[in-house]
């Protein structure tokens, strides 16, 4: 997957922002709630550490989150990104953890995750 397309998939079921249908996925755009007739570009959730926490922002409203630089499976280092979700009573605890070269790939991947989405690598 290109990370524009998991920009857009981030956008559209983590931060719950109406994606156009008719633009290239190269460029995605979403609609802004007020203005149904503008669109603005999907913020590079991927790549961008501000637009990366503004997802740890959204989610940590309902889980609890959690980011540190992890040793990956081939050795080298990278970033583990965790939500924790408690509820129920008595209440139980459901995380959603995915690992990642960099911190905002790991963010995105765990939130996806954590909204219920399937992951293919």
């Amino acid at each position: 997957m290109q990370l524009r397309e998991r920009d857009a998939w981030v956008a559209e079921k983590v931060m719950g922002l109406e994606l156009s249908d008719n633009m290239l996925a190269a460029y995605p755009k979403y609609r802004l709630p007020d203005y149904p007739d503008y669109f603005r570009d999907v913020p590079n959730y991927s790549t961008d550490i501000a637009a990366a926490w503004e997802v740890i922002d959204k989610l940590s409203k309902t889980h609890f989150t959690e980011v540190a630089m992890t040793q990956l499976d081939d050795g080298s280092w990278g970033w583990m990104a965790r939500f924790i979700l408690a509820e129920g009573e008595p209440y139980w605890v459901k995380g959603y953890r995915m690992t990642a070269t960099t911190v905002q790939e790991a963010i995105c991947l765990a939130a996806l995750i954590a909204q219920g989405e399937g992951i293919e690598e």
